[in-house]
């Protein structure tokens, strides 16, 4: 009897290695095909080791740059970029890993992602400075690229993005630990293709599934954690007025966060509130009928906020006498 419930035991591991064998197969065929019926749109530049997928459309200057949220592809934001590009250039692209970026080197700092930003702008070719707009998470990487870079940065435009009196708190932490091992799940489940199976009979995004490569799965689990990877003194929210007369809009969302996520929603408004304090000459846009993503719910507002900027970058003047 023993021996016989050991055959069984092993008969069925072996047979779920052959399946994850012929799902890991089924995969990487699926990737291929993807690759070479959707291949990237814009440009793959080296910024060393590795490419990152930029898309940049218009002409007209300052250069507005968009920086994804963590887990986002650059495809969320290419209805607005189109719209942008009646007025101005603008350029998306995937941070590594990401859509038709190549994966970059794992445990990667915000400061690393700065970098491969500066990296990925100079040796395509664009020419600051820039206007940057970012969502969510982005906006730690934007900032984090005006400390190091301010002469190449013309203005701001912060969509819902996190303040560290926000985002450093030990219950919000938590709750993106949690989804980190909930993310690392679903990936090993995409790298055996079942994602893909699945995606033939279910809408997979109406349950807050929109990634499909397990390389997007390892980056978002590397964007989450890189807020591990900031130092303490990092953790700290900047002084009131110390980016000094920057032109920054900062736009936060008037619904609140759902669900699980409605953790986040303690001290996000007093955060938002201290970011637009970081500038002299900014102004603060609540988006009444949206969401976190609001360049999603409320796609105009977002694409008005940065005709403003833009206008004022060009001609010179200031938001705050604007208003």
């Amino acid at each position: 009897m023993f021996a016989l419930w050991q055959v069984s035991i092993g008969s069925a591991l072996l047979l779920l290695m052959l399946l994850m064998a012929v799902g890991y197969v089924y995969e990487r065929m699926g990737e291929r095909r993807d690759a070479r019926l959707n291949p990237a749109p814009g440009r793959l530049i080296q910024v060393g080791g590795h490419s990152l997928h930029l898309l940049c459309k218009g002409s007209a200057g300052p250069a507005v740059v968009i920086e994804q949220g963590a887990g986002e592809l650059s495809r969320f934001w290419w209805p607005v970029q189109d719209e942008i590009a009646k007025f101005a250039q603008v350029c998306t692209y995937d941070r590594a890993g990401y859509g038709w970026s190549e994966q970059g080197r794992p445990r990667r700092t915000i400061e690393d992602r700065t970098r491969e930003l500066h990296a990925l702008l100079s040796n395509a070719g664009v020419q600051g400075p820039f206007i940057f707009v970012a969502h969510s998470y982005g906006g730690f990487i934007v900032r984090d690229y005006t400390s190091k870079y301010p002469a190449q940065v013309a203005g701001l435009v912060l969509v819902d993005t996190a303040s560290e009196s926000s985002i450093f708190q030990r219950e919000v932490l938590d709750f993106y630990a949690k989804a980190r091992v909930i993310n690392r799940v679903v990936g090993c489940l995409s790298r055996i293709g079942v994602l893909r199976l699945l995606s033939h009979w279910v809408a997979l995004d109406r349950f807050g599934i929109w990634l499909t490569k397990p390389s997007e799965y390892s980056a978002l689990c590397d964007d989450l954690a890189s807020l591990w990877r900031v130092p303490g003194s990092m953790r700290v929210a900047p002084t009131a007025g110390s980016l000094g007369a920057l032109p920054m809009i900062v736009i936060t969302h008037g619904q609140p966060f759902p669900g699980p996520f409605a953790l986040l929603e303690k001290g996000w408004s007093e955060g938002q509130a201290q970011l637009a304090a970081l500038s002299s000459d900014s102004t603060l846009m609540v988006a009444e009928n949206s969401n976190h993503i609001i360049q999603q719910d409320e796609p105009g507002l977002v694409v008005d906020a940065i005709r403003r900027m833009h206008t004022a970058v060009q001609e010179g003047a200031s938001l705050v006498c604007d208003r």
